[in-house]
């Protein structure tokens, strides 16, 4: 029996939950004399959260993709109206948990109606956060009667507006609402969120249409990548536009657990670019050229929405935890250089290239003849540039930012040459998979609290993403992205030739 696409955004859960638990997320210091958060709400809040941002992402896209198809759609109004009350339960827990964790009252002080009533009034006049939660429940309240008792596309368009709205409303709280001077980000904030809701929950709502064989999916698929281009433009310019805001420059992008989760999230963007690029030639194209193939196609198009809904589950399950990590404060000479950034530096982004971005034959020739030295290379670069970026020379001589940015540039230069070494050489991967951890153990050797749970983690997910790139299916996946097959090459009008006779 095949799994449904959705599933595949609970990947982000444990995601999420070891990011959370590795920064602290999920203990509270508990002082002398005053009230002590309970662990079961630093636990359900931010699992109440993620799957608030599901259902909001979940009924945008439903919505959306309603407008988009050719006629009325009992499969995608099930959908949106599920995925809304869903969001409306989860708006209702949010005010539960967020009193308890602001008042620190036990979950069995919250049984007391009298006491809930009273905090959660003075939560909702008294807080900007409050005020949202009832706003955008009560928006989609509306959206869920509308939807209910209208099918007409002037009625789709009006909930649409409802839901976008709803969606909006977060930007207003969190980091974007701690400075009411940051208009920028409080749009910022919004327009990502919705712009995200619209890709992610789109493409889902495009496989549940198509899966129930609904009418001319050619023509959604079509506009559904329409929707998907602009979304992706919103999503990393108000990325970018969020980022500036809340980070002391490119410093704090290396040496700050919030900069390592933003590099995180940049690496799998990177991935979901490439993924879709892959999944239009290989479905999308085929399809519009030859609609007598729908039954393969539909097959196909569910098995790239899963893959591409897996890695969308971990972009929601980082974001979840970005937005319960503190922004980092003023970066001072000799902070050092976190593990999540080497790795993303290095690694993550590097090799997310590799896959999304096609390469010409010849480029990095060496890396290929030589990958054992180059390996070698890159375990010494992450040593002296990670040393000389905590160091008060490097500060002192051509300045903080300066010198960061010279070091993200090194790291990411050094790391997107090791990408085909490693995708063509085993022992190249096994000298990086040996060379990090001793790297990783020189480097925070003097940190306070470094070499913890956290650092290791970080280590384990590189050493994983090494083997994938070497050994694993991310070895293949990144060699047919340095050349076009036959099955995926667009229709150019001539005819392809055979898989012998591309150069590799």
């Amino acid at each position: 029996m095949r799994s449904h696409p959705i599933l595949g955004l609970l990947v982000g859960l444990p995601i999420l939950l070891l990011v959370l638990y590795t920064l602290g997320g999920l203990t509270e210091l508990g002082d002398i004399g005053l009230p002590t958060v309970p662990l079961a709400t630093l636990l359900a809040l931010p699992l109440d959260l993620w799957v608030r941002d599901l259902a909001t992402a979940l009924t945008v896209g439903a919505v959306v993709i309603s407008l988009v198809a050719p006629g009325p759609s009992a499969v995608l109004r099930r959908l949106a109206i599920g995925s809304a009350a869903v969001w409306l339960a989860t708006l209702a827990a949010q005010l539960v948990l967020t009193v308890s964790e602001i008042f620190a009252l036990t979950w069995s002080q919250l049984a007391d109606r009298t006491l809930l009533a009273s905090v959660a009034g003075e939560l909702i006049t008294g807080t900007d956060l409050g005020r949202v939660i009832v706003a955008q429940g009560l928006l989609v309240g509306l959206a869920i009667v509308l939807l209910i008792v209208g099918r007409a596309r002037m009625v789709q368009a009006v909930v649409l507006a409802f839901v976008a709205v709803a969606a909006w409303l977060p930007g207003l709280t969190g980091h974007a609402g701690m400075d009411h001077g940051h208009v920028a980000a409080t749009i910022g904030l919004g327009l990502h969120v919705v712009a995200a809701s619209a890709w992610v929950g789109g493409l889902i709502a495009v496989a549940a249409y198509i899966g129930r064989s609904g009418a001319d999916p050619a023509l959604v698929l079509r506009r559904f990548s329409t929707i998907a281009l602009i979304s992706v433009l919103v999503l990393a310019e108000t990325g970018l536009l969020n980022a500036s805001l809340r980070l002391d420059g490119p410093a704090a992008l290396l040496t700050s657990p919030y900069g390592a989760i933003l590099l995180a999230k940049i690496g799998v963007l990177i991935v979901l670019i490439g993924w879709g690029r892959r999944h239009r030639r290989a479905v999308a194209d085929g399809w519009a050229a030859d609609e007598q193939r729908r039954g393969v196609s539909s097959s196909t198009f569910l098995r790239w929405v899963s893959w591409e809904v897996l890695w969308m589950g971990a972009v929601y399950g980082l974001s979840i935890a970005l937005s319960r990590t503190a922004p980092p404060g003023v970066v001072l000479p000799g902070d050092h250089v976190s593990v999540g950034a080497v790795v993303a530096l290095l690694i993550g982004i590097p090799l997310a290239l590799a896959f999304a971005v096609p390469s010409r034959a010849g480029r990095f020739t060496a890396a290929r003849r030589y990958p054992e030295a180059v390996a070698v290379a890159g375990v010494v670069t992450v040593v002296v540039v990670a040393t000389w970026q905590a160091s008060a020379v490097a500060a002192s001589t051509v300045g903080l930012q300066v010198a960061s940015v010279l070091t993200i540039a090194l790291l990411l230069g050094c790391g997107v040459v090791l990408a085909p070494a490693v995708a063509s050489s085993a022992p190249a991967a096994g000298i990086i998979m040996i060379g990090l951890p001793i790297a990783t153990w020189w480097i925070e050797r003097d940190v306070v609290g470094g070499l913890g749970l956290g650092t290791w983690s970080t280590i384990l997910l590189a050493e994983g993403l090494l083997a994938w790139a070497a050994f694993g299916p991310g070895r293949a996946l990144m060699q047919d992205a340095r050349v076009a097959t036959p099955e995926t090459a667009p229709s150019s009008g001539v005819e392809s030739p055979s898989r012998q006779e591309i150069p590799g």
